[in-house]
């Protein structure tokens, strides 16, 4: 018995070594016509069940071959190593994998529950098994060992990813021209501004720069401007995370906002925030938009045709006191401070100012809509009860309230005049609401805390920070990106 036992490893052993994984269409070594071999075959254990698994890697389905064993499966590692991008060889009885960067090397042998990972010692539950010349393993083992992550799912239907999914706090979501998410990583021991690709979950740090922590991108989605402790302008390539100045102003910008066109960055200017000024982006010179001497504004926001700016004046308390300025009799009048709405034609050079709002309400996130309308999240600061809504101001100064199912805490613009918030609904989940003329449809629910949200240039993706995550809604589906 004992030298049938030895006889049966070598021919297992065998039969891994002229398996060709890499393929997928390996064929058992079992052609031998020796006696022994035969001998071999009758204490073989009875054959396993044949099935297929449907795997989601990185979103894409793949159906792989697989075995039961039991109430698990076991998959084919030819199958995994191929939409993994792997590569695998055997030797000596030992089936070596690397993922696709080599950074990852598996090497594990039918019939063992020992293997190893970059020469370190690991386990799995089930010993590889080898069948009609594949080799069967467990699949969240092998997708962790090269360096992936098992998502979610059981049985036959299972979801993975090639990589582990990046770890962090995030802020201050934005889309590049690739489809790929800027953002940056709060948690950090230093500033990182970060490229994270919702196809295949990669992630790459495209800069240290701590002035670059909340760029505005260009809407084609190339470059990302920023000021930095001097007012000194900055373009970024958002493809290389390279940097250079734009222009030699150095006076104060704030609330940096491009043109649809990509040609021009608007921007608050001074001291004291009392002008509206833009930068030309082909030759850095800067022009006066608007100097009122009217002090702290903000939240400047650009229609898409250019034609009009919408922006906050924040009213600060009127100061008086008598003839001779005592101290005893100086008194704040606060009672018409507040935030008001503003906005300016661009069309006329001669136009003033035009006074949108005169509520107490907190006026956050405005926007410019084509067409003369303007949007704003209107937050009543004296009420506990009533919601906070969107406020819709048209041309005729007439305002509509929107997304009044939610308690609204963010919005964002999308292409032709949609809108994207988030808010609290009466069940206390956070719903997110895409809002157009056609009214307002749910795209996403969840228990956690919506902070941030950005459209894409298409209107066809959104992008949130969810409790620091990031997700992505995309196609009636959800990606969580981030850890």
């Amino acid at each position: 018995m004992l030298k049938k036992n030895k006889m049966f490893q070598v021919l297992m052993a065998s039969a891994v070594v002229t398996s060709v994984l890499a393929g997928g269409t390996a064929e058992a070594a079992s052609t031998a016509k020796s006696s022994s071999a035969g001998q071999a075959a009758k204490m073989a254990s009875p054959k396993l069940k044949a099935a297929k698994v449907e795997l989601s890697v990185n979103g894409a389905s793949v159906s792989v071959n697989a075995v039961q064993l039991n109430q698990a499966y076991l998959v084919a590692v030819s199958d995994v190593v191929k939409a993994f991008g792997a590569s695998a060889s055997a030797a000596k009885g030992i089936v070596t994998i690397k993922n696709a960067t080599g950074s990852r090397v598996v090497q594990l042998q039918a019939g063992a529950k020992s293997y190893k990972v970059n020469g370190e010692a690991a386990a799995f539950t089930n010993a590889p098994l080898l069948q009609d010349g594949k080799t069967y393993v467990e699949l969240q083992s092998l997708v962790e060992a090269l360096g992936g992550e098992w998502i979610a799912g059981s049985g036959q239907t299972q979801q993975v990813l090639t990589v582990q999914k990046p770890e962090g706090s995030y802020s201050s979501v934005r889309w590049n021209a690739q489809g790929q998410i800027i953002a940056s990583r709060d948690d950090a021991e230093s500033a990182q501004i970060v490229k994270l690709d919702p196809a295949s979950y990669g992630s790459t740090v495209i800069s240290t720069d701590e002035y670059a922590a909340e760029l505005a991108v260009s809407p084609n989605g190339q470059w990302g401007a920023y000021t930095d402790n001097a007012g000194q302008l900055y373009l970024m390539n958002l493809a290389s995370g390279l940097s250079q100045k734009l222009g030699s102003d150095t006076s104060v910008k704030t609330d940096l906002t491009w043109s649809a066109d990509n040609s021009r960055i608007y921007f608050i200017q001074g001291d004291k925030q009392e002008k509206i000024s833009y930068v030309n982006v082909g030759d850095g010179k800067v022009t006066e938009v608007l100097a009122d001497k009217v002090e702290n504004k903000s939240d400047v926001s650009l229609s898409a045709d250019g034609k009009r700016l919408v922006y906050i004046v924040n009213v600060t308390g009127v100061a008086s006191s008598d003839k001779d300025s005592t101290e005893e009799s100086l008194s704040i009048d606060y009672s018409g401070a507040g935030q008001q709405l503003y906005s300016l034609d661009l069309t006329n050079k001669e136009a003033k100012p035009v006074q949108l709002t005169t509520g107490k309400d907190n006026k956050l996130y405005p926007v410019a809509l084509d067409g003369g309308k303007a949007a704003y999240l209107s937050a009543d600061p004296d009420s506990v009860t009533a919601k906070d809504v969107i406020k819709v101001i048209g041309p005729d100064s007439s305002v509509q309230d929107l997304a009044s199912i939610i308690d609204v805490t963010v919005i964002a613009a999308g292409p032709s005049g949609t809108l994207v918030a988030a808010g609290v609904a009466a069940d206390g989940s956070t719903k997110v609401l895409k809002i157009d003329s056609g009214g307002q449809a749910e795209l996403y629910s969840t228990s956690g805390t919506v902070s941030e949200l950005a459209v894409s240039a298409d209107g066809s993706r959104i992008a949130l920070i969810e409790d620091g995550r990031i997700v992505v809604i995309t196609g009636g589906k959800t990606i969580q990106l981030t850890k």
